[in-house]
């Protein structure tokens, strides 16, 4: 007697869950989205921020280029930093730009000299002083760097 025989069908059994490859992929992933987290937190991205205490400087054109000063207070206004005074220097003829540390803060004078492009900085600590810094712009304003881009010696149309 004849039996029929059923064939059985020669399916793959296709495995549960992903290829190793996947795991290593979304591991590798959330590891760089951890470090550029981290590495900003820690401030070692190149990109300077405003110092964490609050504080205010004011603003003095050594260039003798007219409204430098005032245009140089927008700048750091629209950063959130606290101008208290504008004004011309004692003279214009300075030749780089300059922050003057009032209150003997080197960690701020840092953190704005890495902010705003100023190389030089001198302390001249006050007995009671009505800023904690003066930016005094020099002939090399062009050079001085500003949020978005923009550089106070320059004028707009």
């Amino acid at each position: 007697m004849g039996r029929k025989q059923k064939k059985k069908s020669k399916k793959k059994k296709k495995k549960s869950g992903s290829s190793p490859w996947a795991a290593i992929l979304i591991a590798l992933l959330v590891s760089a989205m951890v470090l550029s987290v981290a590495v900003r937190w820690a401030g070692m991205d190149g990109k300077a921020s405003l110092p964490d205490e609050p504080f205010s400087i004011e603003i003095l054109n050594g260039s003798g280029e007219t409204g430098l000063a005032m245009r140089t207070r927008m700048e750091l206004l629209k950063m959130g930093i606290d101008v208290l005074n504008v004004g011309d220097a004692e003279h214009y003829d300075y030749r780089e730009s300059i922050l003057v540390d009032r209150k003997g803060n080197p960690a701020l004078m840092k953190k704005l000299s890495r902010l705003l492009g100023v190389r030089r900085i001198i302390v001249q600590v006050q007995e009671r002083p009505q800023v904690d810094a003066t930016l005094i712009i020099g002939k090399d304003s062009d050079r001085l760097k500003f949020a978005g881009g923009s550089r106070p010696g320059v004028s707009r149309p």
